[in-house]
């Protein structure tokens, strides 16, 4: 029998642009919803969970603590930064520059907020929530004890659960299927755990750089965390554990949570809660494996944060303009650290390196030579990027034998490693977006039967993004219209 995640990852796959520009349900398959129209502005998802404002609030520092390691030092684990605990400041901290609003965008329907790590179609499908155990001694408490949902507009945490049990805070990421569904219908799944790669990288970041160790684990009891956040397992459920200094982690619920609402309306994907149910477990796994430290050939001295606040999806590149080797190497070096996931490379325009495609780490024989524009132009459904990138990165993999949870986990490491593509190449003067594709052309380009995950454009930028804004102060931005 078919796994549920195989079976979602088939009926979900894209074929080129001429078949499709959205992906659309087979229309013999009664697994997936039929009368869904995606982006009925009528009914736009809610950008954020809402809680009763009855719920006690604790606002955070709005001025950030500031660091000194340079941001690629820190991806590379090369940064060397004292390990501290963590206060509430650096938390402060850690949420805006992962999941804070940095920049809003003026719609027909309103003001869109933008998070500060990216999101496929600025659909920001995640929340955040903080889980702070009563401490064994009063002089050790340096977090106010309890479970609290991160507000990423108003920078606060609302209040709504007792403290849990453990040793450890954690942060918890949940994704909300009905948020990113609303325009990639049940594709959207991969969108969550690509989105929460793509935010954890930053987190993680922003962690390391304060000198806060931070542990991140993708296997844990899904219905224990669930519960510990008020998550209903349909509307909403756990993604992803983040363990705070040593210890067991505090993802043991003392009492129920306060649910919150997702959205007035939110449409389930049953496809999409079979995937995810699939992979359920009831014990806590090890935490990811950081990987040793990698060699960083090009350097910055910018830190985390004014890389973070820095980034943007870029949408337009110069293709005549090059990249250094150099660069590539840093910045896929410090991007798969820890990470499993295969990864290849096509070249386009990078001084020191023939244009074709390249297995990572192997820079010095291409699997295949020559100008690939064209087909990355159309893998990439027809958008700019693709071809006018310097090189873009490539996560593929066998996932025929995968186990659901594994499925997860792959999706999850494509996004920590485009994350961090994102943040190196801002570091370094570069640019970056994550893409989409057509599932049914990278066989034939790779030359293997194997299964698309993400897509990382990484490239000269045609203009710099605006910086966003700190705590409770995000900037202002217009729309850019990407070139096809």
């Amino acid at each position: 029998m078919e796994k549920a995640t195989r079976t979602l990852h088939r009926l979900t796959s894209m074929g080129p642009y001429e078949e499709s520009t959205v992906w659309e349900p087979p229309v013999d398959d009664p697994r997936v919803v039929r009368d869904l129209v995606v982006n009925d502005v009528d009914r736009l998802p809610w950008f954020y969970k809402r809680y009763p404002e009855s719920l006690p609030r604790l606002e955070l520092p709005t001025e950030l603590p500031a660091t000194a390691a340079s941001a690629v030092d820190v991806l590379a684990g090369t940064a060397g930064v004292a390990a501290t605990e963590l206060s509430l400041a650096q938390l402060s901290r850690m949420l805006h520059l992962s999941a804070g609003v940095v920049r809003v965008s003026p719609r027909a329907y309103g003001e869109h907020p933008f998070r500060a790590a990216g999101s496929a179609g600025g659909r920001f499908p995640l929340e955040v929530y903080v889980a702070v155990p009563q401490a064994s001694s009063p002089h050790r408490q340096t977090l106010p004890a309890g479970v609290y949902w991160y507000h990423p507009q108003d920078h606060c945490l609302v209040l709504i659960g007792p403290p849990s049990a453990g040793d450890a805070p954690v942060l918890v990421v949940t994704g909300v299927p009905w948020r990113t569904g609303w325009r990639y219908r049940e594709r959207g799944y991969r969108h969550i755990y690509w989105d929460a790669g793509t935010m954890l990288s930053q987190l993680l970041a922003a962690a390391e750089s304060a000198g806060v160790r931070a542990h991140l684990r993708s296997r844990f009891p899904d219905q224990a965390v669930a519960d510990l956040v008020g998550a209903d397992g349909v509307n909403e459920w756990p993604v992803a554990v983040v363990c705070i200094g040593e210890g067991t982690p505090a993802i043991s619920a003392a009492g129920p949570a306060t649910a919150g609402e997702v959205d007035s309306a939110p449409v389930e994907f049953g496809l999409v809660t079979s995937a995810q149910r699939a992979g359920d477990q009831d014990a806590l796994g090890p935490a990811w494996d950081a990987g040793g430290p990698a060699d960083v050939l090009v350097r910055t001295e910018l830190p985390v944060e004014a890389v973070a606040l820095a980034r943007g999806s870029q949408r337009l590149m110069d293709a005549s303009r090059a990249l250094p080797i150099g660069l590539l190497r840093t910045c896929m070096g410090a991007a798969l650290r820890g990470i499993a996931v295969p990864h290849w490379i096509a070249v386009h325009n990078v001084d020191g390196l023939a244009p074709g495609l390249y297995r990572w780490p192997d820079t010095e024989t291409p699997v295949r030579a020559g100008e690939l524009r064209d087909e990355l132009y159309h893998l990439c459904l027809d958008q700019g990027l693709g071809r006018d990138a310097a090189f873009v990165v490539i996560a593929a993999a066998d996932l025929g034998d995968a186990g659901d949870r594994e499925y997860r986990e792959a999706q999850l490491g494509a996004g920590l490693v485009a994350g961090r593509l994102h943040l190196l190449a801002y570091a370094l003067g570069a640019s970056a977006s994550g893409m989409t594709f057509a599932d049914s052309l990278l066989p034939e380009l790779l030359g293997e039967p194997l299964d698309g995950l993400l897509l990382t454009c990484v490239g000269v930028p045609e203009y710099a993004s605006a910086p966003g804004g700190g705590p409770g102060s995000p900037t202002s931005v217009r729309l850019i219209t990407p070139r096809e």
